[in-house]
């Protein structure tokens, strides 16, 4: 059995586990064959009509003619039949949803941002790698809070193959990133990188053309140094006298570190490092130091009276763990629109984890509405006489519940 694959544009890629989805691409090597035959047909037919009203009369003549026929019909079937693996797709600076063909299943890929220089790739692939030299691909990674392998690739100006492998089987994909290159942002290189790739993919589920504008990383919100404000401001109405802050490196999170520090001023709160006492712990970092960070709360490694994640740590892996997580939204990620969201991610991208950024790219592209902010408590736990709920695709929590436990969130100014 052949190991080649081809990759093909999908506006509801199937998963690796997933059923066989028929494209009409899928009958392109059929199409050629029909249209083939009925070139052929076609000249058989003229050439007996010359013959039976005396055009033509020379043996020659009439095998020249059938060559002709036959080579031409062969020439149109292979044509039209033919499937090279790879299709241009997409437009150049918008992040780029394919599905990687097998036999019956798929594979999903991601390239962010589509633009000349470096672009993320994400597989869905235990073991990955990508490049545009076959001989030469770059390995692929897993990054914590993630479930997608990546790839870092560097793109050259217009159209280009870019070469993938799954799981040891080979697929290729042409793209055009254009000429013009994408803004640098050293946060899609890092820890950070995945989660703007789930940002790139939430608008693309929300059937977005619009070029890639950078990570979320790149810079704090109004809107979630707001809900941060109103984070200490509840901290400190419970009577808290100290929090501990886990920070990270981007510049969202140094930003949202002042802005903790400088309410914890505003309301009276000392700060501390994470593990000293058992106070409440605030989280603002990436996904994978978050999910690292409640794993030593939940092992008791690190003690904390809740911990009370940034707003753009809505993630499974980080959700998972029993470490009394509590955080801030302006949306229900039970409610409607938010269902319709994890529906928009199974079925096109089987597999894939939903995020925050992902969630709220998803909603601005459709011009949805935010609300006001509550507090949501998250745990995978199972409460007597309260069933915990299941979903059937992305979820939040495999099983587990996400409800407030706070009425709207007073948000101070600055």
């Amino acid at each position: 059995m052949s190991n080649t694959f081809s990759i093909q544009s999908s506006a509801a890629a199937v998963g690796r586990r997933g059923p066989l989805v028929l494209a009409a691409q899928d009958f392109r090597p059929l199409y050629g064959v029909l249209l083939g035959a009925f070139v052929l047909t076609c000249g058989i037919g003229l050439i007996m009509l010359q013959l039976r009203y005396g055009r033509l009369r020379r043996r020659r003549t009439v095998l020249a003619s059938s060559a002709v026929i036959v080579v031409t019909s062969v020439l149109v079937g292979m044509t039209a039949s033919h499937d090279s693996g790879s299709t241009a797709v997409g437009e150049p600076g918008v992040p780029l949803l394919s599905a990687a063909r097998s036999g019956a299943q798929r594979v999903p890929v991601l390239v962010v941002p589509n633009r000349p220089g470096f672009n993320l790739v994400g597989i869905a692939a235990d073991v990955a790698s990508a490049g545009t030299d076959p001989a030469r691909l770059a390995d692929g990674r897993r990054h914590g809070g993630s479930e997608r392998t990546w790839v870092g690739v560097t793109l050259k100006a217009g159209a280009q193959r870019l070469y993938v492998s799954a799981d040891g089987v080979s697929a290729s994909l042409d793209v055009d990133t254009g000429h013009r290159p994408a803004a640098e942002s050293a946060t899609l290189r890092g820890a950070d990188g995945p989660e703007c790739a789930s940002a790139a993919l939430g608008a693309l589920l929300a059937s977005s053309e619009r070029p890639w504008s950078g990570c979320p990383a790149d810079r704090l919100t109004t809107a979630d140094a707001g809900m941060l404000r109103a984070t200490v401001r509840f901290v400190a109405g419970r009577g808290a006298r100290s929090v501990a802050l886990r920070a990270d490196g981007s510049p969202r999170d140094r930003a949202a570190a002042t802005v903790v520090r400088e309410a914890a001023a505003r309301e009276g709160l000392t700060v501390v490092a994470p593990g000293k006492g058992a106070v409440p712990l605030i989280v603002v970092t990436d996904w994978a130091v978050a999910a690292s960070q409640v794993k030593e709360v939940e092992s008791g490694r690190v003690r904390a009276e809740g911990t009370y994640l940034a707003p753009w740590l809505l993630s499974p892996p980080v959700l998972g763990p029993a470490a009394g997580q509590l955080i801030p939204l302006r949306y229900d990620p039970r409610g409607p629109a938010a269902e319709r969201y994890l529906s928009a991610l199974s079925r096109r991208f089987p597999g894939e984890i939903p995020s925050a950024a992902g969630y709220e790219a998803w909603q601005r592209q459709l011009g949805g509405d935010f609300g006001p902010v509550l507090l949501y408590a998250a745990a995978e736990v199972y409460i007597p006489g309260m069933p915990a709920h299941q979903h059937t695709g992305a979820d939040w929590l495999t099983s587990g519940m996400i409800t407030p436990v706070s009425g709207p969130l007073t948000q101070p100014t600055p």
